[in-house]
């Protein structure tokens, strides 16, 4: 949430990127190079897919559009190989630089790495 709220501030969003902690603990950050954000998620996915014997935990963090409300949301589909995978929604604003999150919101998720 903090690297997604970040580039919100300085840049107004952000495409689609993924995070995974590996087997020894170790964080990787992995960042896609298309500009478009639908290919940047599917990227994401794949990536971690095909990491998954290497890695325990994986995120996929996507700038969406919440059309309820009009406003935006970060989502993050978190996965654990041992765990569930579930969905956090942190919907927020933007005022100039200044990101305003709103309760994050959580439910269950299908796995799509594992």
């Amino acid at each position: 949430m903090n690297l997604a709220e970040e580039r919100l501030a300085q840049q107004g969003g952000f495409y689609p990127f993924s995070m995974a902690v590996d087997t020894s603990g170790g964080r990787k950050l992995f960042e896609s190079a298309t500009g478009d954000a639908l290919a940047a998620k599917e990227l994401s996915v794949s990536t971690l897919r095909a990491m998954r014997a290497e890695i325990r935990a994986a995120a996929v963090v996507v700038d969406v559009a919440l059309p309820e409300t009009g406003s935006s949301g970060i989502e993050v589909h978190l996965e654990h190989v041992d765990g569930p995978a579930i969905s956090v929604l942190e919907p927020y604003t933007i005022s100039g630089s200044d990101v305003r999150a709103e309760p994050l919101e959580g439910h269950t998720a299908q796995h799509v790495i594992w």
